[in-house]
């Protein structure tokens, strides 16, 4: 995928940890010049550091605001000209029942899950249009296809980026611009231990192991080299996916048996 991705310019939100950083390493790696985009400063900072023989550009941002993603937009065309993929990874979990969740807390998460997703993509777009050519990846998940207990807000989000992206494909497709779709099922980061949460946050113990963030990164460079539509990850998310769409109420019994 090196030649491939050779010079692209791809911007990566929440590259601070996880799934985003594994992926602008992917990007890094295969030959792209990468943004990498997070709160934390220090801590993007200190993974270019480490990573000195890939071209990678730490911006700190708080994504929910509209002028830093314009700053961000703003800086990468200073420094590379043009925008070739964005990939709006930068996201939080709420574990919750619906009964319990705080509004407060249900905002924030729909402010970092999908309006910062939504302001990001509106940013992007007229500048990919110009050059008549680009890719935005939006990393949904299984959830944003099968909603579980305590994790009504996030499902929630998490359907609504799914729904956006196939909205988005229709609508810029004549523009040259492909929307791929990430659904990753059970990853091992950090995202389980920052969500949001009431009380002691226990998890119930898979009978799998978790993929792992490099994984993902590998899948969403292959999605977008082939510019497929829609993934899924991992075989058990496929035949749960299959059976939400056949089986739907065999889907909620084993559910509610959790």
């Amino acid at each position: 995928m090196k030649s491939h991705f050779h010079d692209q310019v791809v911007i990566v939100t929440g590259a601070s940890s996880g799934i985003g950083k594994e992926t602008a390493l992917a990007f890094g790696r295969a030959g792209a010049r990468v943004v990498i985009v997070a709160r934390r400063g220090e801590v993007l900072r200190q993974i270019a550091a480490e990573n000195p023989q890939l071209r990678l550009l730490p911006i700190p941002a708080d994504i929910t605001d509209s002028a830093a993603i314009n700053g961000v937009i703003e800086t990468a065309l200073c420094e590379f000209g043009r925008i070739d993929i964005l990939v709006n990874n930068a996201g939080i979990g709420l574990r919750a029942t619906v009964a319990e969740t705080k509004i407060e807390d249900a905002r924030r998460l729909m402010e970092i899950n999908f309006f910062a997703l939504l302001q990001f993509t509106q940013a992007v777009l007229p500048v990919m249009r110009q050059q008549e050519r680009g890719q935005i990846v939006n990393v949904s998940s299984i959830l944003g296809v099968i909603a579980t207990k305590q994790h009504s807000i996030y499902s929630a989000s998490k359907f609504a980026v799914r729904a956006f992206s196939d909205s988005l494909r229709l609508e810029e497709k004549r523009h040259g611009i492909a929307v791929v779709s990430i659904l990753p099922g059970y990853t091992e980061t950090p995202f389980f231990k920052n969500q949001i949460h009431y009380g002691e946050l226990g998890r119930r113990a898979l009978p799998f192991p978790g993929q792992s963030p490099a994984h993902v990164a590998k899948v969403i460079l292959r999605a977008c080299r082939h510019r497929r539509r829609e993934v899924t990850l991992t075989a058990i998310c496929n035949a749960g996916h299959w059976a939400k769409r056949f089986f739907p109420g065999f889907v909620d019994w084993c559910l509610s048996k959790q």
